[in-house]
Formats: C-alpha cells, structure tokens, sequence
C-alpha cells in the first residue's frame, strides 16, 4: 500500500512539473514573441537590411528553442546536438564574461623597430615615425604591459551571438570606439531576437558613440574579408588593440580567430604616406603632360580577342622551369613580363610584348635604361598607373596607363574630368603590392578570358633560390648578386602543386589582393591559370605548363595587340589643368582641425582615445566622393601609419593614467607634422621622385 503511495505522489510530482513547465513556456512565448516584435523594429531603425532578412525568417529543421526550468532560454546547439547553456546560463556567462576579461586575448601589433628605420629616401614620413618610435620604445622600457581591457578600448571583436546572454554583460564592462559581431549562424541570431533585449543594447551602444558592424549568416572566409574591407574602408586604427571574445565552442570559429590573429599584419599594411601621396599628384600631373594613352572601361574588345592567350609572367624562381614553354609558345599568347621577368625572359631570347611596372620613384626609369637595351625597348611596350614616374613613359615606343585606386593624383584627374563634363575614368582594382598583381588587373580589366601565370610564386621553396636565375638578380654563374627585400617573418603555406611554400607577409598580401580579384570575376568567363610552382591562388586553376593547350584560332596575335592598343585605350583628355584642384587653403583648414581636436584636455586612455578617434573620424569625412577626397588621400596614409602606433602605445604600456606622460611626447611630434604638412603641401606637390639605384656596376656583376 505504501509503495502505491509513493509511486502515486511521484506521479502527482511529475505532473505539476510538467504543468510548471508548460505554464513557464507558455509565459515564455508570450514575452519572445513581444519581445521579437520590439527588436525587429529597432533593427527596421539601425540596420534594415537584417530587418528585411529575419521579419519572415524561417529556420531550420534542427532549429529547437527551449526553457530551462528556471525559465530561462537555451538552444540546441547544430554541432554537439546539447544545449548550448547550462541549467542556469546568466551565471555561466557571467562566469565566462569575468574570465575573458581577467585573461583577454588582445590583437596588437609591437612597433618597436620603428626607431630602427632606414631613412634612405629622406622622407619626412621616416623622419617622422622614426621620433614617434623612440617614444614608443621609451614607454616600452618605462612601463609594465598592459594585458588588461580598460573600461573603453579601440576595438572589440565577438564571435558568437547565441542567444545574446553575454552581450550587454560586455559593453557594461568595457565599450569600443569600433565594435564588430560575427555571428555565421543565422538560426541563432533569430533566436536571440525572441530571447535578447536589442533595443536596449543597440540604444546603448548608439548613446557610447560606437560604431557597430554586424555580420550575421557569413562564412568564415566572408568575416574575414569583411573585417578586412572594413578596415581599408574606415582605416585600420578601428580593429588596432582589439578584444577577441569568443561565445561558444566552434570549429569555425576558432579557424577564424586564428586566420585573423595570425594575419592580423595584414590590416595595416600597404596604406602610403605622405611624401607618396606628394608624388602620386606630381607624378600624375607629368604623366597626364604627355597625352598618354589611358584604359578604357570594359572596352568592347571581340570575343576572339578576348579568347586569346595572356602569359602574365612574373620572377619567381618557378620561372625557371617553364620559361622554355614559353618561348615555345610566345607566338600564341600575349606575353606580359611583369618588371625584373624581363631580364630572364630577353636572356633566353623572348622579347615580351607587354613590360609592366609598379613602383613609383626614379629608380624604375633607371632599372629599366641600365637592364634593358633601347633596341629590346622599340620593340616592347610598357603598361603602368599613371602614379609612375614620368620619365619612364619616355624610354618606350608606346605606353599604357591605368589609373591607381585609392591615390591622390588620380582624383585630381578624375575630379578635372567631371569639370569638364567628360566620362569619369574608373580605377584598376588589386593592383598592388606586387608586380604580378599589376599585370593581372590590367588583363582582366581589359577584358580577356584565358590568363596563364608563369612565376607568380609569392614566395619560395629554396631560400637560396628567390628569383628566375635567368634574371638580373643572379650573375651568370648562378651567384646572387642583388639581394630581395623580406618585408616580415618567414612562413609556410600550401603550394600550387602541393608541396609547402615558404612566404612572408608581403608576399602573401600579393597573393591575397589575386585571390580577391579573381574572386571579383567569379561570376564571368574568365579562366586563370596558375602555373607557377609558388604559392596556391584561389579562384586560379593549378596547372603544369607542359598541359597547357590552346584552342584554334584564326587570328593573329599583331592583329590581338593592335586591338589592345588602339580599342582598350583613349587619348588622355586635352587641355588638362590639375593644379586648378589642388586646394591648398582647404587642406590647410583640415590640418587646423585635427590639431584643434588634439589640443583638447586628456587625462587619461579614454579622453586621449576620444581625440585621436575624433580626429580620424573628422579627416574621414572628407573621404566619400566630394570635392576634396584627395586631401582626404594625401593625409591617410600617413594618419594611418602614425595613429596605429600612437593608439598601441597608449594600450600597450601601462595604466589609464601613467601611459600619458609618454604618450603626449609623441602625440607632440603628430600635432608638429600637422601643423607643418600645409606647408609642406605647398612646396612639394611639384617635386618628382629622385630616388634611385646605383647600377653603375651591374654590367661587371652580371658578367
């Protein structure tokens, strides 16, 4: 009887659980689904374009939205199939949040060889990072590292929305000037709108004056290259010092944080100074003087023209091995030698169609006159940006220019075209850093459809080997007599072909611009063979060049250059006055402010953050589009580069308040440049490069 009893009681238990239960869930719904509705028309507000995905969202099969006993909210996880909370999340999240910030994972990057810098140039952005590393430098050796979050940082990055529990825990203990949130599953972030107050929290980070990005639903490779974009677009000081915080256990999520963390050197490189933006406008102006032929936009080129082979040839050492199926092949393709390839390729008797150059200064015109002969010059024509140095159009029959993104010079032509009411010229994209990235663009821009690469290898599998052997860099007997620059640490990376490459970070920014380019063509006809031994290209098709075979065709390949020449080129526009853009007064007025900004009291992180932010955001306001976007471009890069340093030492070194006897000193030296920059402005928009390279001995090295 007794046991009767029990089991009867037992039962009566698990009922009024289960009507607890029921009555919890019910409660539950009712307060989500108002709660949804509030957030759905908060984002409406902040970002529509998540309102328009998730108003009518449905999720997935797997999709299980539940409640604890206590009432609160959890969700099965897609990858483990359990809850991803505990019994009782707020204080498992509060444990997690706590312990985050007690041991953060911070993004920084370490300056202190900036002191050390070579100032060969004499460019006054040398001078000037040079001081404000030694400032650097002497808040390293007087202060402790700071391995802490302070109540406000440059950056906050997390991974992971689930459902929200951590959010506001976060931005109570420490707002970001930038604050970015990834989440790539979008069945979680809509279950976070029926669980997470988001009204408070985007009111909140709207009152901190904030700037919020939201990915939602990405790929790990889409964040990536969003926060990468996001970083050239606002600047590369709004991911400087970041928090990483990630929310829940995931394979893609700690791919992602590694891929970022270990290319982190990539967010703040290739922005350009000061005496480059200089020279980008007087460089411009001395090329547009000589009514170069200047590339259309998609010109109408026919499809047997586009059809026809392009060999972008470049210098890495897997040159070697292919260059005899190039000179078997140069009567059917096009072949373009992208600057020291040309040296190998005339050594072994291939005259290039196409030499294609890059850097900017004197020292090209100079290479090009010591290393290749006037005679191979008549017959070879050149394709560069119009930032080139202008003597260099001079020493070829014919040559090409296209113009450079993100360069000063090219929107004083730009903004000259508009004034005189003709068709805006548009940009190459990802042209830069490296030669092959140059070449690759023009080609693809100009619209062909079957491009090979030769010795595009982004790095090496011989360190003793670095170049084609056949090209200036070696002497006869195979001795390296010019050494290649190494911009960072060695590393490895997958090949082409499958064995390891060995790589740095330049080299592998090279990579990376060709892969977002050919990733801008994925949707077209274009095919991008890679046959370079180097380093692997996403988007290009890996194959031997022994395997390479060509279609028929009727066409000549002097019928396929005259095309280029005459129907993927124009005329520069006549009668063109770029001085009358130049604004000195206005930049004068914009430097006026930023030290007006930077002269405000600072006492400590958060009030010296706030100025630096404050000026940045104002010089940024020039950027979009208008009248003087390329004042905007010749400060950048040098703000850039500066305030990068400028914000890791006042984060990496020591307290809120003992950081600033240091960090003043070098704030000094900005404010100075600033205040001299108009001046400088003035006196050297006009001031061609005069830097260079002594060949006076190479012949004797050669031999």
């Amino acid at each position: 009887m007794d046991s009767i009893q029990e089991n009867l009681l037992k039962i009566e238990n698990q009922l009024e659980k289960m009507q607890s239960k029921s009555e919890q869930e019910h409660l539950f719904s009712v307060e989500a689904n108002a709660r949804f509705e509030e957030n759905i028309v908060a984002f409406k507000q902040y970002f529509p374009e998540i309102y328009n995905k998730f108003v009518s969202y449905q999720p997935d099969e797997k999709f299980q939205l539940m409640v604890n006993d206590n009432g609160t909210a959890n969700i099965i996880d897609y990858d483990t199939l359990v809850p991803m909370y505990s019994d009782t999340p707020v204080k498992q999240i509060t444990e997690q949040v706590a312990s985050s910030l007690a041991n953060p994972e911070l993004g920084n990057l370490n300056f202190s060889g900036v002191e050390f810098l070579e100032n060969t140039t004499d460019f006054l952005h040398v001078h000037l990072m040079k001081a404000i590393g030694a400032k650097y430098n002497k808040a390293q050796r007087g202060l402790s590292a700071n391995k802490s979050v302070d109540n406000k940082v440059p950056s906050t990055i997390i991974f992971g929305i689930g459902l929200g529990y951590h959010l506001m825990p976060l931005i109570e203990a420490s707002t970001a000037s930038y604050l970015s949130i990834f989440e790539p599953n979008n069945d979680y972030f809509y279950a976070s709108l029926f669980c997470f107050d988001w009204v408070g929290y985007l009111k909140k980070v709207d009152d901190s004056g904030a700037y919020l990005y939201l990915g939602i639903g990405n790929s790990e490779s889409e964040i990536y290259q969003q926060l990468y974009e996001r970083a050239k677009d606002i600047g590369a000081f709004s991911i400087s010092n970041s928090f990483f915080y990630q929310h829940y256990p995931s394979q893609a999520m700690e791919r992602l944080t590694t891929e970022i963390r270990d290319n982190f050197h990539q967010f703040f490189m290739g922005w350009g100074f000061f005496d480059d933006a200089l020279m980008s406008m007087a460089h411009t102006i001395g090329v547009m003087d000589k009514s170069p032929n200047v590339l259309k936009y998609k010109a109408a080129l026919p499809q047997e023209i586009k059809d026809f082979p392009v060999f972008i040839v470049a210098n890495g050492p897997s040159l070697d091995s292919d260059i005899e199926r190039i000179k078997q092949e140069q009567g059917k393709a096009i072949i373009v030698s992208c600057n020291s390839a040309t040296t190998a390729l005339l050594s072994q008797d291939i005259v290039p169609d196409f030499h294609i150059a890059l850097e900017r200064t004197k020292a090209t015109a100079d290479f090009l006159s010591a290393h290749i002969s006037e005679e191979h010059r008549e017959k070879i024509n050149l394709l560069v940006v119009n930032v080139m140095y202008p003597g260099t159009l001079d020493l070829f029959k014919w040559s090409g220019i296209a113009l450079k993104g993100s360069e000063p010079g090219t929107i004083l032509y730009q903004m000259a075209q508009y004034a005189n009411k003709k068709p805006i010229t548009p940009t190459i994209g990802y042209c830069n850093p490296l030669v092959g990235n140059t070449g690759l663009s023009f080609f693809t821009s100009i619209g062909f459809e079957n491009i090979y690469l030769f010795g595009v290898d982004s790095g090496y599998i011989d360190e003793e080997h670095h170049h084609s052997k056949s090209s200036f860099y070696y002497n006869k007997s195979g001795k390296t007599i010019y050494e290649p620059l190494k911009m960072g640490a060695e590393f490895k990376v997958e090949g082409n072909f499958g064995c390891d490459v060995i790589t740095e970070p330049f080299l592998y920014t090279g990579k990376q611009q060709m892969e977002r380019l050919l990733d801008s063509f994925k949707h077209t006809k274009l095919n991008c063979f890679n046959c370079s031994d180097g380093v692997k290209i996403e988007g290009a098709i890996p194959l031997r060049s022994d395997d390479i075979l060509f279609e028929k065709t009727t066409i000549s390949k002097l019928k396929v250059l005259d095309h280029i020449k005459s129907d993927a080129f124009e005329q520069c526009m006549e009668n063109i006055d770029l001085k009358a853009f130049l604004d000195f007064e206005v930049f004068e007025q914009i430097c006026n402010t930023m030290v007006e900004i930077l002269s405000e009291p600072m006492d400590n992180r958060s009030q010296a953050l706030d100025c630096l932010i404050s000026q940045l955001r104002y010089l940024n306001s020039f950027k979009a589009g208008g009248r003087h976007t390329h004042l905007y471009l010749l400060l950048e890069g040098e703000a850039l580069y500066v305030n990068s340093v400028l914000i890791s030492l006042l984060f990496n070194f020591g307290d809120s308040e003992s950081v600033i006897p240091y960090f003043k000193p070098a704030l000094d030296l900005w404010i100075d440049f600033l205040n001299k920059a108009p001046q400088y402005y003035r006196e050297r928009w006009d001031l061609y490069s005069t830097y260079s390279f002594d060949y006076s001995d190479s012949e004797s090295k050669v031999n």
